[in-house]
């Protein structure tokens, strides 16, 4: 899935023709760091994947048979990830402060829907956090939203 949208913005960056808008390219972003999240403990529970298509549908007001297709479509390609440097320097680039926040805040409601924070889900999360640069304070704020429920944006 990495692989996938390196190749896109490597597309993009030479100019080449795209047939993506980058509205589109920013959710497959959302829905593949959550998909990574999904399937970082080897399995994807079903809370998980309503919890994920429901954060899709939310924060990009979309219906939930697009919601399920960009879910499904960055689950089926998640095994031509390479590395996330690549990917998070796009999100550098292209995400404010607060997009960066929200982000890691629905990779933590993901990997919270199970009810159990595995060691390698909450190692990937702050792994993609280090590497946006979101400052602690924001990342443990995340957290605790997620946990809680609450959505202080």
């Amino acid at each position: 899935m990495l692989h996938q949208i390196r190749k896109l913005f490597d597309q993009i960056g030479r100019g080449d023709s795209v047939e993506v808008h980058p509205e589109k390219d920013v959710r497959m972003i959302s829905a593949a760091l959550m998909a990574e999240i999904a399937t970082a403990d080897h399995k994807v529970d079903e809370r998980e994947r309503q919890v994920l298509v429901r954060l899709l549908m939310d924060h990009y007001q979309l219906d939930s048979e697009t919601a399920e297709e960009l879910m499904q479509r960055a689950l089926l390609e998640r095994h031509e990830a390479t590395s996330l440097y690549e990917f998070t320097q796009t999100v550098n680039d292209n995400f404010s402060e607060r997009d960066k926040y929200l982000l890691v805040k629905q990779m933590w409601q993901v990997a919270f829907a199970d009810g159990e924070i595995d060691a390698f889900e909450e190692h990937l999360i702050r792994r993609v956090a280090e590497l946006i640069y979101l400052p602690h304070g924001l990342f443990t704020r995340a957290r605790a939203e997620a946990r809680d429920g609450s959505n202080g944006e």
